[in-house]
């Protein structure tokens, strides 16, 4: 009997350990799932989506220069002016859709315009998708 119950206590305090593990904190933030959120635990899914185009530009962009030639390069460069100013605006609390609609239109012609593997193109694609309903559910 006293073995069970020291059996039982020792499963009750190895979940208790596990449940806490996963909401450990970090910094201001908290960690979940392999997500981390923004301070006080608001979530913000427009920086989670321009995290996620600023990655997916960045490794287009290395291999475009691999391949690529000076209109590449300008086109790129457009494209990043255009993300910083509308998060810039979205930062300070506002959302600018004709700031949007040139990040939009700035990705849409690196992807017409750049060469670029499968893989790039796939990911950049599905950014302009994403970034579209971003725009509609504002």
């Amino acid at each position: 009997m006293r073995q069970a119950f020291a059996t039982g206590l020792l499963g009750c305090a190895l979940l208790l350990s596990g449940a806490v593990a996963d909401a450990q904190v970090y910094g201001r933030g908290y960690y979940d799932g392999g997500r981390v959120y923004g301070e006080y635990g608001r979530h913000d899914p427009g920086r989670d989506l321009f995290d996620r185009v600023w990655r997916d530009v960045e490794r287009a962009e290395s291999y475009s220069y691999r391949y690529g030639d000076g209109g590449d390069r300008r086109r790129f460069n457009k494209l990043r002016e255009e993300l910083r100013e509308f998060q810039d605006k979205w930062a300070r609390g506002r959302f600018d859709r004709h700031e949007l609609d040139d990040v939009i239109g700035a990705l849409q012609r690196v992807l017409n315009d750049n060469r670029l593997d499968d893989r790039q193109r796939d990911a950049l694609q599905e950014d302009i998708y994403e970034l579209r309903d971003f725009r509609a559910s504002r």
